[in-house]
């Protein structure tokens, strides 16, 4: 009895000093859970959500190289792009709030410069930096730098539609059906004076096909321009698109360049889509009395040369995210010695 009294106490001391122990451990706590990235499908594909927000981003963009050719010049010219874009979109009781940022960096080569003054020379990178768009929009309005409302040509590379990047602010009814009003204030001069661009645009796209008609007015001239636009569907494949434009005098939306451009203008392109992935087009534009503005007098000079180009485009996807373009143009009339053939070669690759 006394060695099972002595064993049973044994045990019970055991016990007692693994309970203290067990007091005494460490207590891990749980990790956090984690937060994965959610998919936001509402805007369509590429959109997830930023962590801790409801706010859906998209990131793209393309690396492009391009080469161009002018039987004017003396050889190829050659680019290296990248663009870089941001798309955050969240939605508010006001609707979708939008914010879109893209950047385009570009290298054109080497160049060999000689200095005039003192005769030295040296080998020169030719490149450069610039944001393309900055902007935001809230329900219909936009503020920031985007595509002038004016902009609108044809599908070809050798048309001319007038107008470029800009600061603006823009309002865009949706009226239903298709139906769309656009009216913007512009800015293509900083720091000139505090009368904007004023443009406004009509749009219908139905299933036929679609129609914007725009008009412009510059205060720097008081000069006007007009424009009308046509995307016709003719079968599954084949698309005509026409252009019709009125310059009343020099403005910033000019054919040529801004401030120079031509009285009345038309043009059109037809294009037909192979197969998945090929599409050929061909087309043209007449330039008729051609004008710049003369800032020395503040006036439109006349000049009346009239103009044409046509071209050839064959757009063909290599593989997904991977397109190449080849472009032929020929530019004639009176503003030229003789004609020029131009064109050049893209690849974009796009994420």
């Amino acid at each position: 009895m006394n060695i099972k009294s002595l064993l049973l106490g044994s045990a019970a001391a055991l016990l007692a000093v693994s309970g203290a122990r067990a007091a005494d451990a460490v207590v891990v706590a749980e990790p956090e859970p984690m937060e994965y990235v959610r998919i936001c499908d509402v805007y369509g594909a590429g959109f997830y959500y930023i962590p801790g927000t409801e706010t859906c981003l998209k990131i793209g963009g393309l690396v492009r190289y391009q080469i161009d050719w002018d039987d004017q010049d003396e050889g190829w010219r050659k680019t290296a792009a990248a663009r870089v874009n941001l798309d955050a979109r969240s939605e508010t009781e006001y609707g979708t709030f939008r914010r879109f940022i893209e950047l385009h960096f570009q290298h054109n080569g080497q160049e060999y410069v000689v200095d005039t003054t003192d005769g030295s020379s040296e080998w020169s990178d030719t490149q450069g930096s610039w944001i393309r768009y900055a902007f935001f929009e809230l329900g219909g309005l936009m503020i920031g730098r985007n595509d002038t409302l004016f902009d609108g040509a044809l599908s070809g590379e050798f048309d001319a539609g007038g107008g470029d990047f800009i600061n603006s602010i823009r309002y865009t009814f949706d009226a239903g059906n298709g139906i769309a009003v656009s009216v913007a204030l512009e800015e293509e001069d900083n720091n000139f004076d505090y009368v904007p661009l004023v443009v406004g645009k009509v749009s219908v796209a139905q299933g036929w096909g679609s129609v914007d008609l725009f008009a412009a007015y510059d205060d720097r001239f008081s000069e006007f321009a007009l424009k009308g636009t046509a995307k016709i569907k003719a079968t599954d494949a084949l698309t005509l698109e026409l252009l019709a434009a009125y310059e009343s005098g020099a403005t910033w939306f000019g054919l040529s360049d801004f401030y120079a451009g031509y009285e009345w203008s038309v043009g059109g392109y037809l294009k037909y889509q192979v197969n998945e992935k090929l599409a050929v087009g061909f087309g043209g534009q007449y330039f008729a009395d051609s004008h710049f503005g003369n800032f020395l007098t503040n006036t439109t000079t006349e000049v009346g040369n009239d103009d044409w180009s046509i071209g050839a485009v064959i757009d063909y996807t290599i593989v997904e995210n991977l397109n190449a373009k080849l472009a032929v143009n020929y530019d004639d009339g009176d503003s030229f010695t003789d004609g020029s053939f131009n064109g050049f070669l893209r690849l974009d690759a796009s994420f």
